[in-house]
């Protein structure tokens, strides 16, 4: 299983990363700095701060009142363990956090009493029942754990985590489920007897279907009832009164919908990406970007109609036209909102402006219907309202039946006093859960966090107390298969940025106060912690945190070096470039360089990019020699060429850059564009204005221009690995027929895990387990898959557009459960290597290059003594991999 933090994690949260969603983030992406001066003793702290069992007396700086401040770069704000997506968010979750088990420095299943794992102990045994083979997992549970809170974790805590992760509503994107536990099928689909895939996956697509039937109903009513549309091309009345009312409020869902789309995409706008369009204000470029202003750009004097170039292939901005634009139209809508600073009237209007050439007053009378139609098809709306109806159309459909199978058959518990051939001296609980057949993924799938009960159900959701209903045999404290349930109860916003959980640290604030809330545990770019005081009850060996604050700060990537200069910071993980390395050292600051457990790549969304022979051709843009020639140089990088970590086993020792006869496939990089020309006149393309395009049935036009072909480099600036390489991709594309342009983006965290973005540059990072299903399997319903365009692959498969890649996507995943079906490496890697080959063959993902981490810190200030020894570096056990133990000089 891949996931994308190119952080090296504590061991406490590898727990997280291991059954957590797919985690996308970005190498040497700045995030935005904030806050200035140095970490300083919060006021009012009331911690338990009796817990530290050494005596500061005599250390430089008291671990008691002195907070050790590490960077992090912008997260999103979902500081959830169950639905976190991006690196940062879980990187923040997871100091809150234990889970089942650990893995150590090699990558392998840890745990005991000197781990920070809910399990004591675990066993693995595979048994044969009427001819079929099992493999059976218990876990003995820790007894006497407590949460930060002073809770008890006990055995119903664990099976409450397992069952949301399993329940058929839950829309995070840990693949627990992917795991053939006995019985869950039946579960999840409520059917009894034997169920195979197919069944499975027609009872999952069933949802979408009458979800995109609802789409496209209320496209049809808006035909009927909007503006647009010639009375002859209107479809027929035939919708009931309740029927009519039900669309009106999808129309309200569609339009909330379209609104935060817009008000997220002014909020990522990068001036810095259109300086050379000559634009210079945030407000120019949404206007022209999403809402079609094509008024701001300077019209060509020899081709009346069409926009002007420079020697370099950029359009100019019309200042003229935006004088007026900014004089006859914002000017006016400052005046009339004084109660406004001018920036919030300008992002006001722009946003209104837009949202009401779409959805005039809110009236569906007043909507052009086009217009409504191209909203829930083609921009980002589409996905997310997609989405909630499927979600919806799930839960109606579960709260509509009556409940045949009450749990989950292969996951049962039991009393014990003795386990694994040893006596305990006193009763535990035993988690089992039996699994069809043999997979090597599954223990790490089992590693999953164990969060509270307590606070993540309820005692009154629709008057029912949840939690007292707990029973472990039909009630496990959530509603079953219910949308609703999961939105307003466990991602409730009052839980969105206020993790709870076991682990070494726990939510505070500035102020060290007992009063926290997520606006104040996140506050002004620093997230801020406080000791659990309850953490050495996870084992005799763990004892509380030394230091007893901790925070993180936010800091741009290529600021993180002063910042530790300065002591603005302790800790950070600056990009490892020889530059880095020595301006660290002549700073006197400490540094390692561990070998990254990830890789760089660059992502091509089908969905935006639909025809794979132009997919390829862009591959063949990107020169990746140049990462390591201009940024990673002096050995901190390597060039890869398939899609996993080469730290992994897995990995094709032989790989070179991908070529297949047979398909007369060769992603050698073409610097002369003269191959990739051909390759789009072979597939069809033809040149108008100089843009190559072609209708697709499935489609529509693929005009090789615009939004669908942006290079975008995650984080708000151009220092990245990949960013010379897409500028060079971007001259040779533009001088055969292209019209790209290569942007930075600091919301490609969220844009990438709701499938937002057509082409970037990002890097993953990989779990110990080559698995690919999360990332790959048609099945999965991880968010990564959006990012290929799963989804749109699937409702295309029978058109012109997408039938090639979803044949690919089903061989693939077909080898992705060859891959899952045994525990022999050899046989795996031979495996491996094919699903790898199809991946590249699917033209999705092109990896770009394996790099090492850097983590500096002021050594100084930090014991060197207390970070994890050498002997233990790995890419899975970084410096802090018990930050708990971490100290003071």
């Amino acid at each position: 299983m891949k996931k994308t933090n190119m952080r090296r994690f504590p061991g406490v949260l590898l727990c997280l990363i291991l059954a957590a969603a797919t985690l996308l983030s970005f190498v040497a992406c700045n995030g935005t700095g904030g806050g200035t001066g140095t970490a300083t003793a919060p006021n009012g702290g009331t911690g338990n701060s009796g817990t530290n069992p050494d005596d500061p007396a005599g250390q430089k700086n008291n671990p008691e009142t002195r907070p050790f401040s590490m960077s992090i770069q912008t997260p999103d704000g979902v500081f959830n363990p169950f639905f976190s997506t991006s690196a940062y968010d879980s990187t923040v979750v997871g100091q809150t956090q234990i889970g089942m088990l650990n893995t150590d420095s090699k990558g392998n299943i840890v745990c005991g009493e000197n781990e920070p794992t809910v399990a004591k102990d675990y066993t693995v045994t595979e048994t044969e029942e009427n001819g079929k083979t099992y493999t059976v997992y218990e876990f003995l549970i820790k007894n006497g754990i407590r949460f930060s809170d002073g809770e008890p974790l006990t055995i119903k805590d664990v099976l409450f985590n397992l069952y949301v992760y399993l329940d058929p509503a839950y829309t995070g994107s840990a693949t627990i489920y992917s795991t053939d536990i006995v019985g869950l099928s039946n579960y999840r689909l409520q059917k009894t007897g034997d169920i195979n895939d197919d069944s499975a996956a027609a009872f999952e697509e069933s949802f979408v279907t009458e979800a995109n039937i609802r789409i496209q109903n209320l496209i049809d009513y808006v035909r009927l009832v909007g503006k647009g549309v010639k009375q002859e091309d209107k479809p027929s009345d035939t919708w009931t009164d309740a029927e009519k009312e039900a669309m009106k409020k999808d129309y309200a869902t569609v339009a909330a919908a379209f609104l935060e789309e817009l008000t997220k995409d002014y909020n990522a706008i990068d001036k810095e990406s259109y300086k050379d369009w000559k634009f210079t204000e945030a407000w120019q470029i949404f206007l022209y970007n999403d809402g079609g202003r094509s008024e701001l750009l300077k019209e060509d004097p020899a081709r009346p109609g069409y926009p002007l170039k420079d020697a370099d292939g950029n359009y100019q901005l019309n200042e003229t036209e935006a004088k007026r634009i900014y004089d006859e139209e914002i000017q006016e809508y400052i005046d009339e909102h004084k109660d406004m600073s001018t920036e919030e009237a300008i992002k006001a209007f722009c946003i209104l402006s837009v949202y009401d050439s779409y959805f005039p007053g809110n009236a569906i009378t007043e909507t052009n219907a086009s217009n409504f139609e191209s909203v829930v098809k083609y921009w980002q709306t589409a996905s997310t309202v997609l989405d909630q109806f499927t979600a919806e159309a799930k839960s109606n459909y579960f709260a509509s039946m009556t409940k045949l199978v009450p749990n989950i058959s292969g996951i049962t518990t039991r009393k014990t006093e003795s386990f694994n051939g040893k006596e305990l001296g006193e009763e535990y609980d035993v988690l089992t859960i039996k699994i069809n057949d043999v997979d090597p993924k599954a223990i790490y799938n089992f590693s999953f966090t164990v969060s509270p009960m307590h606070y993540y159900s309820t005692n009154g959701w629709n008057g029912k107390d949840y939690i007292a209903a707990f029973n472990g045999v039909d009630e496990f404290g959530l509603e079953y298969g219910s949308i609703q349930f999961m939105n307003e109860v466990i991602n409730a916003p009052s839980k969105v940025g206020l993790p709870v959980g076991a682990g070494p640290y726990k939510a505070s604030n500035a102020k060290g106060s007992e009063e926290v809330s997520g606006d104040t545990f996140f506050n002004n770019n620093f997230i801020y912690y406080e000791r659990n005081p309850y953490f050495e009850t996870v084992g005799e060996g763990i004892q509380n945190a030394k230091i007893k604050y901790i925070r993180f700060k936010v800091v741009a990537s290529d600021q993180i070096i002063n910042a530790l200069s300065n002591g603005d910071i302790d800790y950070g993980d600056p990009s490892a470039t020889q530059e880095n390395i020595a301006t660290a050292e002549n700073a006197g600051l400490g540094h390692v360089e561990i070998l990254t457990s990830g890789y760089g790549y660059v992502g091509i969304n089908p969905r935006f990019v639909p025809n794979i022979t132009v997919r390829r051709a862009i591959m063949k843009a990107m020169d990746t020699a140049l990462i390591t020639q201009n940024y990673y140089k002096g050995g901190l990088a390597e060039i890869i060429y398939r899609p996993m970590s080469t730290t992994s086993w897995a990995y094709p020792k032989d790989a070179a850059v991908y070529k297949n006869a047979a398909l007369g496939l060769d992603y050698s990089f073409d610097s002369t564009g003269s191959e990739i020309e051909d390759m789009l006149k072979a597939a069809g393309y033809e040149k108008v204005n100089g843009v190559y395009q072609k209708q697709i049935e499935g489609f529509g036009l693929d005009r090789l221009s615009g939004a669908n072909y942006r290079l975008t480099i995650a984080g708000g600036s151009t220092d990245h690995p990949a960013y010379a390489m897409f500028l060079k991709a971007a001259e040779i594309l533009n001088r055969v027929g292209f019209e790209v342009k290569v942007v930075t983006s600091q919301t490609a965290l969220s844009d990438l895990s709701a499938g937002k973005l057509a082409i970037w540059a990002a890097a993953w990072s990989s779990t110990v387990d080559p698995d690919m299903y999360q990332i790959y399997h048609i099945d999965s319903q991880a968010s990564s898959t959006s990012n290929w365009g799963y989804k749109q692959v699937k409702a295309g498969k029978a058109t012109e557009a997408y039938s090639e890649e979803y044949n690919i996507i089903v061989e693939l995943s077909a080898l992705i459960d060859q891959g899952r079906s045994t525990t022999d490496q050899n046989e795996r890697k031979e495996i491996y290597a094919q699903a790898l080959d199809k991946v590249m063959e699917l033209a999705v993902e092109m990896p770009t290059y394996q790099r090492k981490d850097m983590s500096c810190y002021n050594k100084n200030v930090l014991d060197e003594s207390t970070m994890t020894p050498v002997s233990e570096r790995s890419p899975y056990n970084g410096l802090l991999s018990r930050i708990w133990e971490l100290n003071y000089r």
